[in-house]
């Protein structure tokens, strides 16, 4: 390798935590590189163009809330077309064979009794994150809530049942983990950052309330900004690094710098190799924050013919037929748009198919929900994010027992020139983008002081 690039600062990874990191420093002064491993920016965000819709639709992370003020920044900054989340009618869940209809807010098809236990337990788990300090792995409720997966903590305080299987859905839905998987005190410390699943499932001012259309736009956009400062098609492949500097190398070139930023998962941190190697705390930390499973599909029809019928696309599921769908056509008449998500349980009935057995497994599940009509969309978009080689996985790593108790003090602490991003770093919206851009700003704000000292 001949080329030697020089800058202050060495991002590794394209996505919205990286590119917003680079902004910041770019914008303080700091010289930048974003190394890139794909072709394109955006990780985890996706947004191919729709010849029948003639516009962009998406394949990632694509809601947002009025309470998410970064990227509703970059949203006006970068003119991305944001639309309110279509709710007007009945939702659908599916039960094994069966459907039910009933109102937002309800799981329908659930027996009084059951509603009780299963609002019950919600204010159980609401008053758990009252319990917890700010730094969960400290409280009293934390070595008992890590030693336990989340299952086997809301086997406690539910019997089997619809409610039980309600609950259980949680992990899944938000953060592609199956309950059995993740530490019960990681799972709900994630969800307690987010503001809950009240918040996150409200289409109203909550996390569901608004969407994208072509969320890839914002990172698109952040890049421009960057003007030549982002190296596509640049996979780290080594990193040698002292208290004093860092140098990695690519594809195509050495990068050197005084400081580097991780804005990619775990998972991908372990492919590269380190000399000298990271820490044994560290790299033992990366062993035990998996990816879990994210799967999304978009369906155009020539019109939302749900919506004749009385329902407003909102399906969910409390046996793992999908984790949910979606109307995103917008309120004005046209085509109509089904996304639908399938993350933990839900995907591994689908992720191992081929294309065409994905396709008729998503569309069959769409035609239970909302009818026949459903199984000939327009068009048909799939990504299966487990089968991506950069991304490995669902958008947010999650720790499995035992962990957060052992590292969480030094999560985020930077091991010599190397600092961490990525929405898993977030201490806030963990999951979502604003919780990507709140961790590459706490990462840039990390490093400038670094280098200031």
């Amino acid at each position: 390798m001949n080329t030697v690039v020089r800058r202050q600062v060495i991002v590794i990874g394209g996505g919205l935590s990286g590119l917003y990191a680079a902004l910041h420093l770019k914008e303080a002064g700091r010289s930048v590189a974003v190394l890139e491993a794909r072709d394109r920016v955006g990780g985890l965000t996706l947004s191919p163009h729709s010849p029948t819709l003639g516009r962009r639709v998406d394949l990632g992370g694509q809601w947002v809330s009025k309470f998410h003020k970064r990227i509703y920044g970059l949203i006006r900054r970068y003119d991305v077309p944001v639309r309110k989340q279509f709710a007007d009618g009945a939702r659908i869940c599916i039960h094994e064979d069966k459907t039910f209809r009933g109102p937002m807010g309800t799981i329908p098809g659930m027996s009084e009794a059951d509603w009780a236990a299963y609002t019950q337990a919600f204010d159980t788990l609401y008053g758990v994150f009252d319990a917890l300090p700010a730094n969960p792995w400290e409280g009293e409720l934390a070595a008992r809530l890590d030693q336990m997966t989340y299952q086997s903590w809301v086997c406690e305080i539910l019997p089997p049942g619809m409610a039980r299987n309600a609950l259980l859905r949680l992990p899944g839905a938000y953060y592609g983990v199956m309950p059995e998987e993740v530490s019960a005190l990681e799972l709900i410390q994630k969800l307690r950052g987010c503001g809950g699943p009240r918040f996150m499932s409200d289409v109203e001012t909550g996390g569901m309330s608004e969407h994208l259309w072509g969320s890839q736009g914002v990172s698109e956009g952040m890049a421009a900004d960057l003007d030549g400062d982002v190296f596509l098609g640049s996979a780290a492949r080594r990193v040698e690094w002292s208290d004093k500097s860092v140098a990695v190398e690519t594809d195509g070139g050495r990068f050197e710098a005084e400081k580097v930023i991780f804005a990619c998962s775990p998972a991908m941190v372990q492919q590269i190799g380190f000399a000298p190697a990271l820490p044994a705390a560290r790299r033992l930390l990366h062993q035990r924050f998996p990816n879990g499973r994210n799967s999304k599909a978009v369906a155009v029809y020539d019109r939302p013919f749900w919506r004749e019928k009385g329902l407003n696309g909102h399906v969910i599921s409390t046996s793992g037929a999908l984790t949910a769908a979606l109307d995103i056509s917008g309120a004005e008449p046209g085509h109509g748009v089904m996304i639908a998500l399938f993350s933990g349980k839900a995907a591994l009935h689908v992720d191992p198919l081929d294309e065409a057995g994905r396709r008729r497994a998503v569309l069959a599940v769409l035609a239970q929900a909302l009818g026949p009509e459903a199984q000939t969309p327009l068009e048909f978009h799939m990504q299966v994010w487990a089968d991506e080689q950069w991304s490995g996985g669902a958008s947010s790593p999650f720790l499995v027992p035992g962990q957060l108790t052992q590292y969480g003090a030094a999560l985020r602490a930077p091991a010599g020139p190397i600092h961490w991003a990525g929405t898993h770093m977030a201490t806030e919206f963990r999951g979502y983008m604003e919780g990507a851009l709140a961790a590459g700003e706490a990462a840039a704000r990390q490093v400038l002081t670094a280098l200031a000292h």
